[in-house]
């Protein structure tokens, strides 16, 4: 560590990090609110020069300090700052955060916690970091995966009501006592035609209308409940779910057996991680089976969504006294497994996405087009 005009700059890393060191006294701040919502990107940001500072030797307060004037979130940074004020007045780094549940996830909290009763929080942190960036990567695989389809459909959709309110009125005239002698898709995008260039603010309505109601339903427990059985039964859809959802849990309660906690608490901790009802009642399930003097491995084969060979190499790591090593080496066999599959699904959607476009084209062209050439000739 060495100091250039007021900075630090940590060397051992692959290129040096400026840390501008901050004033003892604090900038005021506005006050930060529970409710405050930060992005995955800055979490990781901020546990990254969090460990990096801790292991140079940096005190807990001033490091936090320092990052707060790194970061471009007001709220974000407010929180920082009044977590700074907490600390300096004596409160552990767990208990400060805990204050803040929207910003810094209950679960990762407990584990630090755990990394401050033994002695391991710059451990502990790096493996925060690793569970949030391999969320991150499944998360930027499931938006890349879906990126192409979705601009494809958008672009035909765009093209159709543009046909439908732009060009079919201009056209309709050539038609005009002449409707008996149109196809039936013809005088069905004449009707749409109509009600789009006429009642458009009611279709705006109705669509906003259905919108809120979908986000209603899924934000209520029924319609979260229904969610949650849909993305682990049907087909195609339910084996990334299940392969996400089981290698997060894994992840977590691996790397929190590595940093020393016990797997009751453990379970215990990991219980709300999945966001999946339906895991969450398996993870719950598991804990009772510990609390009782069950093996975990047995609890674990009952789940008839993970596959035969996962729970077999949870059976035999138990029995060594290896389930931290297993679970993490098979937390990266669910990552292997999705990155194969997003790209099985990308290369599935593309051609079905060329295939909706070009049959939207044929209906326009059926419906529009081919009817003028037919009634031009006739009327010839």
């Amino acid at each position: 560590m060495k100091r250039f005009n007021g900075s630090l700059w940590l060397t051992g890393y692959n290129m040096p990090i400026s840390i501008p060191l901050a004033k003892k006294n604090i900038a005021p701040a506005a006050k930060p609110t529970r409710g405050t919502r930060v992005r995955s990107k800055e979490i990781i940001f901020f546990l990254s020069q969090l460990t990096m500072m801790l292991e140079v030797g940096i005190s807990m307060s001033r490091s936090i300090e320092t990052i707060a004037h790194q970061v471009s979130n007001a709220g974000f940074k407010s929180v920082l700052l009044s977590m700074v004020r907490s600390l300096e007045e004596g409160q552990q780094l767990s208990d400060v955060m805990h204050a803040y549940p929207r910003v810094f996830n209950p679960v990762y909290v407990n584990i630090i916690e755990s990394g401050e009763t033994g002695g391991i929080l710059t451990r502990v942190l790096g493996n925060i970091i690793e569970i949030q960036e391999k969320n991150q990567q499944v998360l930027n695989q499931l938006k890349t995966a879906m990126i192409y389809p979705a601009v494809l459909v958008a672009m035909a959709l765009i093209v159709t009501v543009f046909a439908l309110v732009g060009i079919l009125p201009k056209i309709m005239i050539f038609f005009e006592g002449k409707f008996a002698l149109l196809p039936v898709t013809t005088r069905a995008l004449m009707g749409l035609s109509h009600i789009l260039s006429q009642y458009w603010w009611a279709c705006l309505l109705g669509a906003g209308i259905i919108v809120s109601l979908a986000y209603a339903y899924f934000g209520s427990a029924t319609g979260r409940t229904h969610r949650d059985w849909l993305l682990i039964h049907i087909p195609v859809v339910s084996r990334i779910s299940n392969n996400i959802y089981t290698g997060l849990f894994l992840r977590i309660v691996g790397n929190m057996l590595d940093s020393g906690v016990s797997l009751k608490e453990a379970l215990g901790i990991s219980a709300k991680s999945t966001g999946n009802i339906y895991y969450q009642q398996f993870v719950q399930g598991l804990h009772k089976n510990i609390q009782e003097g069950q093996k975990f491995s047995r609890g674990f084969s009952e789940n008839n969504l993970i596959q035969d060979s996962v729970k077999q190499m949870i059976y035999v790591g138990e029995e060594a006294g290896k389930l931290p090593l297993v679970m993490l080496r098979l937390a990266r066999f669910y990552d292997s497994e999705n990155e194969q599959d997003f790209k099985k699904i990308t290369a599935f959607i593309e051609p079905i996405a060329m295939v909706f476009i070009g049959f939207v084209v044929w209906v326009l062209v059926s419906s529009i087009i081919l009817p003028m050439f037919r009634l031009a000739s006739a009327i010839n």
